[in-house]
């Protein structure tokens, strides 16, 4: 059965409807509190802005980093540590650079390749703070400063290095083992160097440590035995 559609009154007709009604209501709050959405937009573009700047500012900082460390490295890789040096410095000036880290490590490298040890040590140890930890960097940071260390003759503090670079899981864990069982037969500890080398040997054969871990071995089954009356 078809349904007669009501009329509206002219009261009705009158009234704003609801679109006018929330129109009218987001104009008003708009009005009343446009200094503070004036404000919070302007911090908007502020924000947007400055990240863009500084995205642009890294960009080109990496881009002046790269050139000054590429031409470290050719003459790195020229073993001409000497003429190396200044230019890796010169990267590690851009420190929001990535190679300004790679700076310090080849500085202390090519300080190692002078056979000027103390040197060394420094750009090492801030290569060392520019490393996140259990990283392939970190465990290049420690042997780095472990062979500076074992070098002035202060194998006990190599031999923490050594340990630490051994704990994490990446491509110098091995070279960490050796480096740890030969400082360990430096400080005339035997069976910390046993440990090191049996470790070294099971992740795969060498005949040179297999010969030095057997000499290490009988040496100390002599000792260990009582001294005849």
């Amino acid at each position: 059965m078809p349904t007669t559609s009501r009329k509206l009154t002219r009261k009705e007709l009158r009234q704003p409807d609801w679109f006018q009604v929330a129109s009218d209501n987001a104009l008003e709050q708009f009005a009343r509190h446009r200094n503070k959405v004036f404000a919070v937009a302007a911090g908007l573009i502020v924000i947007v802005a400055a990240i863009a700047a500084w995205q642009l500012f890294k960009t080109r900082h990496n881009a002046a980093a790269s050139k000054e460390f590429g031409s470290a490295l050719a003459l790195y890789q020229a073993q001409k540590y000497r003429e190396a040096i200044p230019d890796f410095q010169k990267a590690q000036g851009y420190r929001w650079s990535r190679y300004a880290a790679l700076g310090y490590l080849y500085e202390a490298n090519s300080y190692l390749g002078l056979d000027e040890t103390a040197k060394a040590a420094a750009p090492a140890e801030r290569f060392l703070s520019a490393t996140a930890p259990d990283t392939l960097y970190r465990q290049i940071a420690l042997m780095t400063l472990g062979t500076v260390e074992a070098r002035q003759n202060r194998c006990e503090q190599a031999l923490a290095r050594y340990a630490e670079a051994e704990r994490i899981k990446s491509a110098l864990q091995q070279e960490a083992r050796l480096a740890k069982a030969r400082c360990a037969e430096q400080v005339g500890d035997s069976e910390g160097a046993i440990a090191s080398y049996r470790d070294f040997l099971k992740d795969g054969e060498d005949p040179l440590v297999s010969l030095r871990l057997a000499e290490l071995e009988a040496k100390s089954k002599v000792q260990s035995q009582p001294t005849a009356k």
